[in-house]
């Protein structure tokens, strides 16, 4: 790689009032701008309204105004875990029958991590938000150092200044959303990528393969990187079939080892298997209807398709039943998947219907405005990315591991639904 001597004083300099920039912006929006009453708040008594049609209500606490949907399972979810409650639905033990109802939603980490704060105290709202600007900071970070040993320090100090400014980076920490730990744990497998392939060192390959399971702990589809990436970077330290092997199953060991408690807790937990997250069969339910194949959300999502919802006495058979609906849906309507997965893939590359995605955003808590900047930014760090690919082509720098995140990302999108997170 281009840059593998120590950073100088200068950049590092550099590099700290860059993310002392990115805090700045992250933090005053949490404190000063965020609105109090989120709009998504008032979407979530439609969605209440859908499971309460199974369920007799009988448990009511008030839910935060700031934050709702996947960020209230996050705040509350982690708030349950620090108070030894394990893994369970806080929306159904806090909201709705008070039932302990063992979930897997989504991957451990993010929660783990808001844990950590809630143990000590830092249970608010604004505690889990500040949590996720740090993260916000450290990938900042990260990201300018992969851009100085991808090039040179000042791509590096560009990179971070982008990071910082940008909208749909820095946003998603005052929603208390998982992206934001994706982002930090992305960037660090990129790094540490990038760092084994210049020095296949062992130490450099426990790195590898802790960092590939922690990310997968973030978000579920980044275990597509594994597959890959892992097999060309193996080949590429190696070029001979025996150590070739032997790296790559050092990682995927290594990866496997980081995933390995929370799988076997979820297949010791629930009725029906269930490995990374029992995601996968509510969203084959929102994202595969008529709404989301005919309508004026093509391409999209639409939360009330998943009614009538299930009310098994485990998440697994609920997850069984509504991924059978999906499945079933897309088999009966084969004839619309071209069309529907082209919608997806130009929704989540702002090609299809871009302003109809700072509109639903809205309800996502994102402003229309900071939406429309962050469109407005996109357009142009895309443009910038494809200059900048062609100028490490051209230095002969390998390209593999940056281009399969947007491969992740449209693959993630064909088969589920295209959006700007």
């Amino acid at each position: 790689m281009p840059a593998s001597s120590r950073p100088t004083r200068r950049f590092l300099t550099v590099l700290a009032l860059i993310c002392f920039l990115g805090a700045t912006i992250r933090v005053s929006y949490v404190v000063f701008f965020k609105p109090a009453v989120s709009p998504c708040a008032a979407t979530q008594l439609e969605r209440n309204s859908v499971f309460e049609s199974v369920r007799t209500t009988y448990f009511i606490g008030r839910a935060p105004e700031n934050i709702c949907g996947d960020a209230l399972v996050y705040h509350d979810g982690a708030n349950l875990l620090a108070k030894g409650e394990g893994f369970i639905s806080p929306i159904r033990f806090i909201y709705t029958d008070g039932v302990r109802f063992n979930s897997a939603d989504h991957p451990p980490l993010y929660m783990l991590y808001l844990a950590g704060f809630s143990v000590v105290g830092l249970d608010g709202v604004l505690a889990h938000q500040l949590a996720s600007c740090f993260l916000g900071v450290v990938s900042i970070a990260i990201i300018g150092l992969l851009g100085r040993r991808l090039a040179n320090e000042r791509a590096g100090l560009i990179a971070a200044f982008l990071a910082s400014i940008y909208v749909y980076i820095w946003i998603n920490d005052a929603l208390v959303m998982s992206e934001t730990i994706a982002i930090t744990a992305a960037a660090a497998l990129l790094l540490l990528t990038y760092r084994y392939v210049s020095d296949s060192s062992r130490r450099n390959l426990v790195f590898l393969g802790l960092i590939a399971g922690v990310t997968v702990m973030t978000r579920a589809e980044l275990l597509l990187f594994i597959p890959l990436v892992m097999p060309f970077v193996a080949w590429r330290v190696s070029h001979a079939w025996r150590p070739f092997l032997l790296r790559l199953l050092a990682i995927g060991a290594l990866a496997g080892a980081v995933m390995a408690p929370w799988v076997i807790r979820n297949l010791t937990t629930f009725e029906k298997p269930v490995t990374l997250s029992t995601g996968v069969g509510i969203t084959l339910t929102y994202t595969n209807c008529d709404a989301t194949y005919y309508g004026d959300l093509l391409g999209y999502w639409n939360f009330p398709c998943i009614a009538p919802v299930p009310n098994e006495a485990d998440q697994s058979l609920d997850e069984a039943l509504l991924r059978k609906r999906g499945i079933d849906y897309i088999t009966s309507h084969k004839s619309r998947i071209p069309v529907v997965v082209m919608a997806r893939v130009g929704r989540q590359w702002g090609l299809y219907r871009p302003m109809q995605h700072v509109e639903k955003d809205v309800y996502d808590d994102r402003p229309a405005a900071l939406s429309r900047i962050g469109l407005a930014q996109y357009y142009a760090f895309m443009a910038l990315a494809t200059g900048g690919a062609v100028v490490l082509y051209r230095r002969k720098v390998w390209l593999w591991p940056l281009l399969s995140m947007f491969v992740i990302v449209t693959i993630t999108a064909a088969t589920s639904y295209g959006t700007t997170r």
